[in-house]
Order: C-alpha cells, then sequence, then structure tokens
C-alpha cells in the first residue's frame, strides 16, 4: 500500500472503532495503534478535533483525519515510523485465512451491498414490495 493510502486506512480503521471485530490479538494492535494517534495528536487541537468527529459515513471527515495523519507523519517521523510498524501489524488481523472472509466497505455507497462468503442459494436485494412484471394471456 503507497503511503497515501495507509493513512486513508489507518483513518478509515480508527473512524470505524473496528476493533470489536478483531481477536484479541487484533484488538490490542488497533488498542496500541490508537493510543499512538490519540497520544501524539494530544499536542494539536485540529488534529484532536479531526479524530473526535471522524465518521465512517462521512467522507470529508475521514479526509479531516488523513489529513492531519499525513501532516503529523511529515513533521515527526518516528510517529511515522511507528504509524505503519502498528498498521503492517494489524493489517495481518483484517486478512483472511483460508477458511475464513473479510469483508471490507469504504466510502459511499449508493445501492445496494451485499458481503458474503460461500453462498448456496440465490441472492436477492431490492424493493421487498415489487413484483416481477405478470406474464399471461
Amino acid at each position: 500500500m503507497a503511503g497515501e493510502e495507509i493513512l486513508a486506512a489507518v483513518a478509515l480503521t480508527l473512524a470505524t472503532k473496528a476493533s470489536e471485530a478483531l481477536t484479541e490479538g487484533g484488538r490490542a494492535v488497533f488498542a496500541a495503534l490508537a493510543r499512538l494517534v490519540k497520544r501524539r495528536f494530544q499536542r494539536d487541537d485540529a488534529a484532536q478535533t479531526a479524530l473526535a468527529e471522524a465518521d465512517p459515513s462521512d467522507d470529508t471527515r475521514i479526509q479531516s483525519l488523513r489529513e492531519e495523519l499525513a501532516q503529523t507523519a511529515a513533521e515527526d517521523p518516528v510517529f511515522d515510523h511507528e504509524l505503519r510498524r502498528l498498521w503492517q501489524d494489524l493489517t495481518t488481523y483484517l486478512q483472511a485465512d483460508s477458511d475464513g472472509g473479510v469483508n471490507n466497505l469504504s466510502g459511499s455507497v449508493g445501492g445496494n451491498v451485499v458481503q458474503a462468503r460461500d453462498v448456496q442459494a440465490g441472492v436477492s436485494s431490492g424493493n421487498a414490495n415489487s413484483r416481477a412484471p405478470e406474464t399471461g394471456a
């Protein structure tokens, strides 16, 4: 993942507070990542606000948090290194193994979304009140 993509992913992960879906080890790494960011952002009111107001459904707020992460990382190479190290550790918990599945969705969605694994039957999405056109004589 390129530098800016990592920061965008970190911003979205922090905003979604995704630790509930992780294993115990993943939660520990997520907590360390969140502590790192909170501790470093204590020095900057705008960064604290961006973190507090981060909302995974609001692209503008995620972008604001990403920009604060980018600025802080550019100003503090030690923070940048630790952030990237923790993100790399966390991504191992965000990926599926051969038995699992990981569904990720980010950004705005204008329609229906189906995330699934091992679907054995049909999947239908749409208005439950709509009916197929009738055919007949």
